[in-house]
C-alpha cells in the first residue's frame, strides 16, 4: 500500500505543522514551556534508539490525527515532533483531523479506505471498533522494540483478539481529587478523604464557610463523579462487570453509590450544561471551592493559567475510595492498513514507543510515560504532581476510564454522558441506574 495514489480526501485541507503554534493563541508562558519541551525532545534522544540517518530513513508526508491543537497537549506534540525530526529529518508532518480519536471524520475516512497514516486512540474497547481496518503490530513491535518498558497490565488494553493494534505514547490519569489546602484548613476540612463517605463529611464541614464545597463542571464531570463512586463501591473487577450484559445495577453497592452521587451534588455548585472542567478548576483555584474531581490535566491549568504553586496553593490525591488504582486513558497510536506513507508512520510509532518521545510528550503536559523504565535524571523534567504520578504509575493497578475513554466504545460512552446530563435535571438515582444499565 506504500505510495498508493487515491482519490482526493473529502475533508478540510490538511494543516502543515507550525512549530510556533501561531494559529492558536496561547499565553507567553505556555509558549516558553512549549519551546523548552521541544528542546527537551531533542536533548532526550539519548534515552531512545539511535536516530535514523537521512540516507536510509523515510521521507515525504506523514499525516497523524492527534486532536492535540492547543495548550500543553500541543506543546507535547511539538516536543515529539522534535524527536521525530532527529529520527526522520526528511519527513514532513501534517496534522490530521482534529476530531481524533473518535470523531466521525476519522471513522468515515477509515471506512472509505483513505485514512491518516496514524491516529490517536484510547485503547481498550475503543480500539476494538476500528481493529478490522488496522494493521496488526506484533511483528513491527518485536523488531523495533516498541513494548520495552511497558507494564504487563497495559498490554491487554492494546490488543484486540490477541493481536497488538496500538503503541502507547503516554497515560492520562483520571481518578484524582484536587484540593485547595488553605481554604480547607480554614474550614477545618483539610486532608484527603479516604472514601466517598469521608468526602461527604468534609464537604459538610466546609459548607458553612466555602461558597461551593465541591466544584463540578458540566455533564462530563458529573459522569466522572458517578464512575468514581461506583468504582469505590465495587472495586475494579466488579466495576468492570457493571458494563457487561447483566451487570449488577440493582445491587446494594450500586444503589448506595448512586445515592452518594446525589448527596455529593447537593454540596456542589450547580453544574451547567455548557460548563467544563476548566470552569470547575477556576472555582477551586480562586478559593470558591474546596474539592474537585477531574484528571491530571488540572495540574498544568492550575499552575500555568492561575499561577498557583503545586503542593501549596493546590493539592492532589487519588480519588476517594480508589487508592491503589491508576484509572487512566491511554494515548496510543494505531497504523491503518491503508496508510499511504507507511515508512513514515513506522518512524512516528518509533517515537511514540521510545523514551525520548514519551518523556518529551508527557513532560510538557503533566501526564506520565507509558514506560516505567525512565532514568532518574529524566524526573527533573516533570513537575511536583507528575513526579508523584510517575511513582503511582509504577506501583498502582491500571484501570480503564469510563468517562475519558477505554472502558466502553465511543457510542456507549456518549450515551453514558447523556445519562449523566439528564441526571443533573431529574436527580433520580434509580432512573440513572436504569439508563446506565441500558447502554
Amino acid at each position: 500500500m506504500v505510495g498508493r495514489p487515491g482519490p482526493p480526501v473529502r475533508r478540510a485541507p490538511a494543516r502543515l505543522f507550525d512549530p510556533a503554534g501561531s494559529a492558536v493563541p496561547i499565553r507567553r508562558r505556555q509558549v516558553l514551556l512549549g519551546g523548552l519541551a521541544a528542546l527537551a525532545g531533542t536533548a532526550l534522544a539519548r534515552y531512545g534508539s539511535a536516530a535514523a540517518s537521512s540516507a536510509n530513513g523515510p521521507s515525504g508526508l506523514l499525516e497523524v490525527a492527534t486532536g492535540w491543537t492547543s495548550g500543553p497537549e500541543q506543546n507535547g506534540l511539538q516536543a515529539m515532533l522534535a524527536a521525530l525530526k532527529g529520527r526522520a529529518p526528511d519527513v514532513t508532518f501534517v496534522a490530521g483531523d482534529s476530531s481524533a480519536p473518535s470523531g466521525t471524520d476519522l471513522a468515515r475516512r477509515l471506512a472509505d479506505g483513505l485514512p491518516p497514516d496514524s491516529f490517536r486512540c484510547c485503547g481498550g474497547a475503543e480500539l476494538a471498533e476500528p481493529a478490522d481496518r488496522l494493521e496488526p503490530l506484533d511483528g513491527p513491535a518485536r523488531a523495533r522494540g516498541w513494548l520495552a518498558g511497558l507494564p504487563a497490565a497495559v498490554l491487554p488494553r492494546l490488543r484486540v483478539r490477541g493481536a497488538l493494534y496500538a503503541v502507547p505514547a503516554g497515560v492520562r490519569r483520571t481518578n484524582l481529587l484536587w484540593t485547595n489546602p488553605p481554604l480547607l484548613a480554614a474550614a477545618g476540612a483539610a486532608g484527603p478523604p479516604a472514601d466517598p463517605a469521608a468526602l461527604l463529611a468534609r464537604l459538610r464541614q466546609a459548607a458553612g464557610t466555602v461558597a461551593a464545597p465541591l466544584a463540578v463542571g458540566g455533564p462530563t464531570e458529573v459522569l466522572q463523579l458517578a464512575e468514581t463512586v461506583l468504582l469505590a463501591a465495587h472495586g475494579p473487577d466488579a466495576f468492570a462487570a457493571l458494563w457487561q450484559p447483566g451487570g449488577p445495577w440493582g445491587s446494594p453497592a450500586t444503589t448506595g453509590a448512586l445515592r452518594t452521587l446525589d448527596a455529593l451534588l447537593e454540596l456542589a455548585a450547580p453544574p451547567a450544561a455548557d460548563a467544563d472542567w476548566t470552569d470547575a478548576a477556576r472555582l477551586l483555584g480562586t478559593g470558591r471551592a474546596g474539592f474537585l474531581l477531574t484528571g491530571d490535566w488540572a495540574d498544568t491549568w492550575l499552575r500555568d493559567t492561575l499561577d498557583l504553586r503545586p503542593g501549596t496553593d493546590y493539592g492532589w490525591a487519588a480519588a476517594p475510595g480508589t487508592d491503589g488504582l491508576f484509572q487512566s486513558r491511554l494515548d496510543a497510536f494505531a497504523l491503518p492498513r491503508e496508510a499511504r506513507h507507511r515508512p513514515a508512520a513506522l518512524a512516528w510509532l518509533d517515537v511514540c514507543a521510545d523514551l525520548d518521545g514519551q518523556i518529551a510528550l508527557n513532560g510538557a503536559r503533566a501526564a506520565v510515560p507509558a514506560r516505567t523504565d525512565l532514568p532518574g535524571s529524566a524526573r527533573a523534567l516533570f513537575g511536583p504532581y507528575a513526579r508523584w504520578s510517575l511513582d503511582e504509575w509504577r506501583t498502582r493497578r491500571p484501570v480503564d476510564s469510563l468517562t475519558h475513554g477505554g472502558l466502553l466504545p465511543a457510542g456507549r460512552r456518549a450515551a453514558a454522558r447523556a445519562a449523566a446530563a439528564a441526571f443533573t435535571g431529574h436527580r433520580d438515582s434509580t432512573r440513572l441506574a436504569r439508563d446506565l444499565a441500558a447502554l
